[in-house]
């Protein structure tokens, strides 16, 4: 097992990467935050993208999460990122890393697999979205609850990497509701290849990933990249940096972060 750190010397390992036979697996690894992602995550996520492209022996990637407690996926963003958001390039720093983090993970040349358990939620159901397949245990936890916490948006393609995965309808009512998807409605939708029991999950994940590795890795990217294409051919030439600013720097944002904290209910003004 290569453990890579964020360089501190007293940092505690945020991502471990072990080769299993042609699988690549990916161990998000901060379980006393439920493995929240931080910029130097990210960062070593694109790497590892890059360097899964470059080594013909892999043919397979799965990325999870490290259990604590309880199990996790990922449970957003670390939250001392969010906090630091006050001016429009911070957001936009902000957006673009997790924007660039996506993309790689779409681009990579092997089947993608996310092995989801526990909290999978902001930009971690995002990650989840952008790989190929889906799969996990009852326990899971998907989604966004931004309209009762922190009061942020999505950008307009990532709404539709999740269209693409629960459909427009499920994805409007995930946000509008605030509530996060179940095991079951994750299914209902299509969006995973099954549900497994917990301690299943690693075995029954590796399984997957060579079943797909045993595949026409042509036919798998190339039908991945188009219908990445399909779906990006409708995004707005004008983008969405207006909508992006509304809510990112609004009061209602740094009244949510603030609230978030002080474990209360925020108190929104529409401001």
């Amino acid at each position: 097992m290569t453990i890579a750190t964020s360089g501190e010397a007293d940092a505690l390992p945020e991502i471990l990467t072990e080769r299993r036979g042609a699988v690549q697996w990916v161990i998000f690894n901060r379980p006393k935050a439920r493995n929240a992602i931080t910029p130097w995550m990210e960062d070593r996520l694109i790497e590892i993208c890059r360097e899964v492209d470059a080594d013909p022996a892999v043919k397979a990637l799965v990325l999870t999460g490290a259990a604590g407690d309880k199990p996790a996926f990922m449970a957003g963003a670390d939250l001392s990122c969010l906090q630091s958001v006050k001016t429009p390039e911070d957001y936009t720093i902000l957006e673009d890393r997790a924007e660039t983090a996506a993309m790689a993970l779409e681009a990579v040349r092997v089947p993608t697999i996310a092995a989801l358990a526990g909290a999978c939620v902001g930009e971690g159901a995002l990650l989840a979205a952008c790989c190929d397949v889906r799969i996990a245990t009852p326990s899971v936890r998907f989604g966004f609850p931004i309209a009762r916490t922190v009061g942020n948006c999505l950008s307009i393609k990532n709404l539709a990497r999740l269209a693409a995965i629960l459909g427009t309808a499920r994805t409007k009512e995930m946000i509008f509701s605030a509530r996060l998807l179940s095991a079951d409605d994750l299914a209902g939708a299509g969006a995973l290849r099954g549900v497994v029991p917990d301690d299943d999950l690693a075995e029954r994940t590796q399984e997957l990933a060579e079943e797909l590795a045993g595949l026409a890795p042509l036919t798998l990217w190339t039908t991945r990249e188009a219908l990445r294409r399909w779906r990006d051919h409708g995004l707005p030439a004008d983008g969405d940096a207006d909508l992006l600013r509304l809510c990112y720097l609004s009061a209602d944002y740094q009244e949510g972060i603030a609230a978030f904290l002080e474990k209360r209910r925020p108190v929104w003004t529409g401001r």
